[in-house]
């Protein structure tokens, strides 16, 4: 009996005894975990930071640009210009006269007449289209080719010669003109430096030389003639002699100075037109100043006419 309440308090003995440090312990380590679990939370927060840093520096620098450009435009600093900041140069001009009302009309040639009389004179880019400059002029002056109206000149009253009805009419580009007879059956025109110029300023790209009969005409590449006579104060002759049969003489001569002619061959400006049927195909023959006679290659044109390359002068003789 006295061993068993022995036993008993003793063993209430040591669970009292062992109760604190099992109390110890387990405090121990509630403690731990905290300590164990801030870590675990706090050590990851430098390194965001550390991150967040580098972000925060590549996002600012672009917003200083503008500031640095801004201080450097200060400071007399100049950015090189980029394509799109360069202006015209305006290398290419023109002048562009613009009359007032009622100026005067002179007739100068079958081609052209003058303009005469107050006007404003601009000048005018040509590769931009920009206005340099404009003047109020008390008088001007310019030439400018006819305007016809059924064979006389609207502006200045030049008349032309009848003109056959079975030839088409221009089309847009073109412009037709009649060869003055001298009375010996030869028919002529010239041109100077200044009609060639009024046609070009007219968007003229060719022109038509032709007879009253009209079954042949010289074709002439104004914007061509006008570079070959440009600054040499020169004028083109024309002569031609027309034929029942359609034939054709023609001759070219550049005039350089009084007395002094040049004929042109095999210009690269100049072809002959033959208003003939598309059948049957004809056969061309030229004939030369130094008897050379060979046929020449014809092409047809679905405007209507056959055309050959202008040689030099001589007789384009028309067959079957």
């Amino acid at each position: 009996m006295k061993r068993t309440g022995f036993l008993a308090v003793l063993a209430a003995i040591l669970l009292l005894a062992g109760l604190p440090a099992l109390c110890s312990a387990e405090e121990t380590a509630g403690a731990a975990e905290p300590a164990f679990t801030e870590e675990a939370v706090s050590e990851p927060e430098p390194a965001g930071k550390e991150e967040a840093e580098p972000a925060g520096t590549e996002e600012a620098a672009p917003e200083a640009e503008p500031e640095e450009a801004a201080a450097a435009e200060e400071a007399g600093e100049k950015t090189p210009a980029t394509p799109t900041d360069l202006g015209c140069l305006h290398v290419h001009t023109g002048t562009t006269v613009y009359f007032f009302d009622s100026p005067a009309y002179e007739s100068i040639s079958a081609v052209s007449h003058r303009v005469t009389g107050p006007a404003v004179v601009e000048t005018v880019c040509l590769d931009c289209g920009e206005i340099l400059s404009d003047e109020t002029v008390n008088e001007a002056s310019e030439v400018r080719p006819h305007s016809f109206k059924k064979g006389v000149c609207a502006l200045c009253g030049y008349q032309q010669a009848a003109q056959s009805s079975s030839v088409a009419q221009d089309v847009p580009g073109e412009r037709t003109m009649m060869a003055q007879p001298d009375g010996n059956g030869l028919l002529f025109l010239t041109l100077t430096e200044q009609d060639l110029s009024a046609l070009e300023k007219a968007r003229i790209s060719t022109l038509l030389i032709r007879g009253e009969m009209g079954k042949a005409m010289i074709a002439m590449d104004v914007p061509y003639f006008c570079d070959e006579v440009a600054g040499e104060q020169a004028s083109l002759s024309v002569e031609m002699v027309e034929q029942e049969d359609g034939s054709l003489f023609a001759a070219m001569t550049m005039n350089t100075a009084p007395g002094k002619a040049q004929e042109l061959e095999s210009p690269k400006g100049v072809t002959l037109r033959f208003y003939q049927l598309p059948e049957p195909v004809p056969r061309i023959i030229y004939s030369g100043k130094g008897m050379d006679i060979f046929e020449t290659e014809v092409t047809w044109d679905d405007a209507g006419f056959w055309t050959v390359p202008y040689r030099e002068e001589g007789a384009y003789l028309l067959t079957y």
